[in-house]
């Protein structure tokens, strides 16, 4: 009877074990009207990353902290992965990427009269540009010493400067600044412009800690599962779901 006992008792543990290995603790920032904790589904990059995951077994656990936080705390192997990230030579000594899930531009914010005639950075050079501790926007722009970069964690408080006249430019993707001028600023909405200078055209990937045991062969299996679901045409029926006309940033 005892020896029938601890069989069981281990049997049962395997399970267990068994099931909290197809749970993914993953984590990020929140960046409508990609992905968000109170959006739909938690925003489209959200639902195809699950939708992924599902198809290989898995379930998703998502969880929105600051963005340096959240980098940090996956680079320690907090967190199996951070969703939604662009993908540089510095993260991927502590990270492995997957395929594009999505595509960004970015660009700059301003008051039109602080636009000056140029195609390239140096109509900037000199001035003030709000950034999101721990985002990357491109090199050129983060090695450029001719412009003074001033970190604020949200992009919130990035605007709140600009509208203040505390900076002279805000850096962000272009549908995420509209989005939260739209929702946290209508009345300054109007008064504000995009440059038509872009910092950079980034693709948005999931990170994987290399600090989880498995996570090399699970973005091996993830970006093989996507790309099966892009053919389907599954993934672009998601993007379209959530008012996108595809993937590549447009809505």
């Amino acid at each position: 009877m005892k020896l029938t006992y601890i069989l069981f008792f281990i049997l049962f543990s395997s399970f267990c074990y068994a099931d909290a290995d197809k749970s993914i603790e993953m984590v990020t920032d929140q960046w409508p009207p990609y992905y968000g904790a109170n959006m739909y589904n938690q925003g489209p990059v959200t639902e195809i990353s699950r939708r992924v995951l599902n198809k290989l077994g898995y379930q998703a656990k998502v969880t929105f902290v600051p963005w340096k936080r959240a980098l940090e705390h996956s680079k320690q192997g907090h967190y199996d992965a951070v969703l939604g990230a662009y993908f540089n030579n510095e993260r991927s000594v502590f990270f492995w990427h997957s395929d594009a899930v999505a595509s960004s531009r970015v660009v700059l914010f301003s008051y039109p009269e602080n636009y000056k005639q140029a195609s390239d950075l140096s109509a900037i050079n000199g001035h003030s540009v709000c950034v999101i501790n721990g985002y990357f926007y491109s090199d050129e722009f983060t090695s450029s010493s001719l412009i003074s970069k001033i970190k604020s964690n949200t992009l919130k408080h990035c605007f709140e400067r600009l509208i203040a006249r505390r900076v002279d430019y805000v850096a962000a993707d272009k549908l995420v600044g509209q989005a939260i001028l739209d929702e946290q600023f209508p009345g300054d909405r109007t008064k504000l412009t995009t440059l038509p200078i872009i910092i950079s055209q980034q693709t948005i990937h999931i990170l994987w800690s290399k600090k989880t045991p498995g996570n090399f062969q699970l973005n091996k299996s993830f970006n093989s599962t996507l790309q099966e679901l892009k053919k389907s045409g599954e993934i672009e029926q998601i993007w379209q779901k959530h008012g996108f006309q595809s993937a590549t940033g447009k809505q």
